[in-house]
């Protein structure tokens, strides 16, 4: 996607250091427990086995472990080195309860685990990152996994719906323009057809606001590398990103930082 860190290929893009940084401070700001108590939890009902897939960090299998403490959780990435800092930063005292495993969802017979069936299968903003060609493999993979009355979630950022309060609309527009996005059919509430056209009966829509006041690590390292990719890109000058950037820490310093992103 214009402007983000490679996640796709993250061990040879040489950013997963930084991607670790930036998603355990994404994990810590209070919008993220928000929107697990709201989109997630209420469809994690006891499961007796959970599966994460593109677990990153592992941050949210660790909180869905903390939510159903009596779940075996397996959380798979096709990053070593997030499924290494998962395994780093994982409490002593869940070790034997939450398991990690590298997996390149696109390779369904190099599944990491011995478990054949799970009763809750959860995906956080992997699904952007994959080509229309991986979708409905996956989700086949995955539904194969299911165990009978299981339920499988994808929760996805909607794209057309970020939002981001900044004084100078010309200026806005040239960095945070939507068609620079690579805005796809199948992101957000695109996937819900593919889920039916798979067998799977769609659940009623949940959708969380999630919001930014506070200028954190994840917000500053999201807008200062969308402008570096305009600049780059010969769509704005160097003043202008300086502009962008200037104008970004002055209003975390007023007070009036503010951005915004609905998930389903």
């Amino acid at each position: 996607m214009h402007g983000l860190p490679h996640y796709r290929n993250l061990d040879q893009s040489g950013e997963a250091h930084d991607a670790v940084r930036r998603m355990e401070a994404r994990a810590l700001e209070p919008a993220s427990d928000q929107m697990f108590q709201q989109l997630v939890v209420l469809m994690a009902n006891a499961p007796e086995r959970i599966s994460e897939i593109g677990c990153g960090t592992g941050a949210l299998s660790r909180r869905l472990k903390r939510a159903t403490p009596t779940s075996l959780v397996f959380g798979a990435d096709k990053s070593a080195e997030m499924i290494g800092a998962a395994q780093r930063l994982l409490p002593p005292g869940d070790k034997a309860a939450i398991h990690f495993g590298q997996w390149d969802v696109s390779k369904d017979s190099l599944f990491p685990f011995d478990v054949k069936t799970f009763d809750f299968i959860l995906s956080s903003v992997m699904v952007p990152y994959l080509s229309e060609y991986e979708i409905n493999p996956l989700i086949r993979s995955l539904v194969a996994r299911l165990a009978p009355e299981g339920v499988l979630a994808f929760v996805e950022q909607d794209l057309l719906s970020d939002l981001l309060n900044f004084p100078s609309l010309e200026l806005f527009r040239k960095i945070f323009a939507k068609d620079q996005r690579k805005l796809k059919s199948w992101l957000a509430l695109g996937l819900r057809p593919r889920l039916r056209a798979e067998g799977l009966t769609t659940l009623p829509r949940r959708s969380f606001r999630w919001t930014d006041d506070a200028y954190g690590t994840y917000c500053r390292d999201l807008l200062s590398q969308i402008a570096s990719s305009e600049c780059q890109a010969g769509l704005i000058t160097l003043q202008e990103q300086k502009e962008w950037l200037d104008t970004l820490e002055a209003q975390a310093k007023s007070g009036d930082f503010y951005y915004g992103i609905v998930c389903h």
